[in-house]
């Protein structure tokens, strides 16, 4: 996958509610300059409005946003929690969370088709999601 750099791919223990699950996930876009400090918030707003749809299967969510919601250039980032993120209806939560930022509406359509041949595979999702260091999990998804 071209779009997920190394440094993108993080493991943490926890985060306080899913809207900081959303904040830690965009951190490392926002930190190289892929995406400006409101494009964790428009996310956040985007997920308040419509519900927790970003979460595409059990224990995986796609947090995005449109282009023009802060985005600079397109990247992935993967973050997985060790412990479950609920959202607010307490019957959704995620623990894999692959921040999408897109640049336009074309370029990030091979990451997109790599992204769901990954997640149609239960038993690779079961190892990604049992991934004890960063490189293990980078490696899943390249």
């Amino acid at each position: 996958m071209t779009l997920l750099e190394k440094q993108n791919v993080r493991i943490l223990d926890e985060a306080e509610d899913w809207k900081a699950a959303i904040r830690l996930s965009v951190m490392p876009l926002e930190e190289q300059g892929y995406v400006e400090s409101r494009y964790k918030e428009e996310i956040i707003s985007n997920v308040v409005a419509m519900g927790p749809y970003i979460v595409l299967a059990p224990y995986v969510a796609l947090p995005h946003a449109r282009p023009e919601q802060g985005v600079i250039k397109s990247q992935i980032a993967v973050t997985l929690f060790k412990n479950e993120v609920f959202f607010e209806n307490k019957s959704t939560s995620a623990k894999l969370f692959i921040v999408l930022a897109a640049a336009d509406n074309n370029s990030h359509l091979d990451a997109l088709v790599s992204i769901t041949e990954i997640l149609q595979d239960e038993a690779k999702v079961g190892e990604i999601l049992k991934a004890e260091d960063a490189e293990t999990l980078y490696h899943y998804f390249n």
